[in-house]
């Protein structure tokens, strides 16, 4: 299991950046999770689903915004990150 070695500020620079464009409503929750997973681990999901301890097949689905992740699933996935979930006003309507 290899990991990318990116510098820390620009981790979190790119985070903001995922984070800013989900507030846009331009990426999901599954596409910013794939990204951190190709882009900054540079794992496979089978190497990261073992990481996060939860199945390939429920990362899949988590990366395509399939199902109902629980909190704890969803929070295992995002945590590597240092990202969790939380309420966040919506500004629909």
């Amino acid at each position: 299991m290899k990991e990318k070695i990116i510098a820390q500020h620009e981790q979190q620079e790119i985070i903001q950046e995922l984070l800013a464009a989900y507030q846009r409503q331009e990426l999901s929750a599954g596409q910013i999770l794939k990204i951190l997973r190709k882009d900054i681990m540079e794992m496979s999901q089978t190497d990261y689903a073992k990481m996060i301890g939860i199945s390939r097949r429920t990362l899949s689905d988590l990366e395509q915004d399939l199902g109902s992740p629980t909190f704890h699933v969803f929070n295992a996935a995002f945590q590597p990150f240092g990202l969790q979930a939380g309420l966040v006003r919506s500004f629909e309507g």
